[in-house]
């Protein structure tokens, strides 16, 4: 969305951090905070604030906008760290910045890399032993376009990942093709599997078992611990509260179940 010259000569920090969800059980504003010691990073959120966004931009509801992302586009770097460290848990924190040519800086999944469009488009923060060696990579490339731009490539020379690219082909429920977007498709797959059980059910044959299990996000329920909130983050209950939304989630994914098989 803009070029590199663009976002060289913008006068903004080369990194930025969007986020309101603050003290999230992978204690990313913890490690961002100790990051920020090396490296300007343009805070918007609540999250260790220290830029305000346009009037128009700061509800949360406005992330989808074309103006909002025209903010993140003009940065070179963007900070996409996951509330928690779950397997195949990712968010639009990395899909956004990946699309809008700012290179994503990531914490979360550890099998990331399985869905990326190549091995260079990323940098994993769990390849650096230190906020501050982190911040020392992430100047290297700041002035050093040629290397930089290596983490687009994937712009102009597209996918080049065969693990993604034979999942996407293979997959029922696939892409955004067109006016089909992959969330409905994904809802008539799963309704697909219940209407396959009613006509055997009807047909007095077995019913089919098919089993969401923790081999998928495999989120385990957020422990609780005293670490303090860092400067600019939000103390208080706040870690707590990530408990209570998993155990909620729990209850409300168990009464589903059983009301689409009441007899199991």
């Amino acid at each position: 969305m803009y070029s590199l010259e663009e976002k060289n000569n913008n006068k903004l920090a080369p990194v930025v951090y969007v986020q309101t969800g603050c003290n999230p059980p992978s204690d990313r504003d913890s490690y961002i905070h100790e990051l920020m010691k090396y490296i300007p990073v343009d805070s918007y959120g609540a999250c260790l604030h220290n830029k305000d966004l346009p009037p128009e931009y700061q509800n949360p509801l406005t992330m989808d906008d074309n103006g909002f992302h025209k903010i993140i586009a003009k940065y070179k770097f963007t900070l996409a760290f996951e509330n928690a460290i779950c397997e195949d848990y990712i968010t639009e924190k990395l899909w956004r910045p990946l699309k809008l040519g700012s290179v994503p800086i990531y914490k979360g999944s550890p099998s990331v890399r399985d869905w990326m469009p190549n091995n260079n488009s990323i940098i994993l923060v769990d390849d650096f032993e230190s906020p501050r060696e982190l911040a020392e990579f992430i100047k290297y490339l700041d002035h050093n376009d040629r290397e930089y731009l290596h983490y687009l490539e994937f712009k102009q020379k597209g996918i080049t990942n065969n693990r993604l690219l034979n999942f996407m082909k293979s997959r029922k429920w696939g892409h955004r093709i067109g006016d089909v977007n992959f969330v409905t498709e994904f809802e008539c797959f799963v309704c697909n599997r219940l209407h396959e059980n009613a006509k055997r059910q009807y047909h007095g044959l077995p019913k089919k078992q098919f089993s969401a299990t923790q081999d998928h996000y495999g989120c385990p329920r957020p422990t609780k611990y005293n670490l303090p909130a860092p400067p600019g983050v939000s103390d208080g209950e706040a870690r707590d509260i990530w408990q209570s939304d998993y155990d909620t989630s729990k209850i409300l994914s168990e009464q589903l179940y059983r009301k689409v098989y009441p007899q199991s």
